[in-house]
């Protein structure tokens, strides 16, 4: 402010500042936002026919597992198994050899549950058939507890 100016003077000369400040501001929000919403669209753009959705019951709780085929890459497609219990969730990939002549192929993998506060292992049988995957067997490790 120089002399002679008043309060309201400054004030108005601070405006274009503080317009310009609020405009990017605005548009910084909106990117944030946009990117966001892509992101969970990327998470959700997986085809609803390659994927497959099962619940298991595991020490008083549900574990829901849900299980993902890629595009297939050669002779192998990857596989994104999400799991989701009562403390939280995680995701977990391995892959499944896709053999060529036959109608299905299969794949084992054991899932720690650690990551839900569980001292099990998910022993799964995969099945990948025409471009989707399905768990087509379960065990709860230890003791060789069938869920499926």
């Amino acid at each position: 402010m120089t002399p002679g100016e008043g309060p309201k003077d400054a004030q108005r000369a601070l405006r274009p500042i503080r317009s310009s400040v609020m405009r990017s501001t605005a548009r910084i929000i909106a990117a944030a936002f946009a990117l966001a919403a892509t992101s969970v669209t990327a998470v959700s753009a997986q085809p609803a026919g390659r994927c497959s959705h099962d619940a298991f019951p595991v020490a008083g709780q549900t574990i829901g597992v849900t299980v993902c085929a890629g595009a297939p890459q050669g002779k192998s497609v990857q596989v994104t198994e999400t799991l989701k219990g009562r403390s939280g969730s995680f995701s977990h990939t391995t892959s499944v050899d896709v053999l060529p002549g036959t109608a299905t192929s299969r794949a084992v993998d054991d899932v720690g549950l650690t990551p839900l506060g569980l001292t099990y292992t998910l022993h799964l049988t995969l099945a990948y058939r025409e471009g989707s995957v399905a768990i087509e067997h379960a065990l709860l490790l230890p003791g060789a507890v069938p869920l499926k």
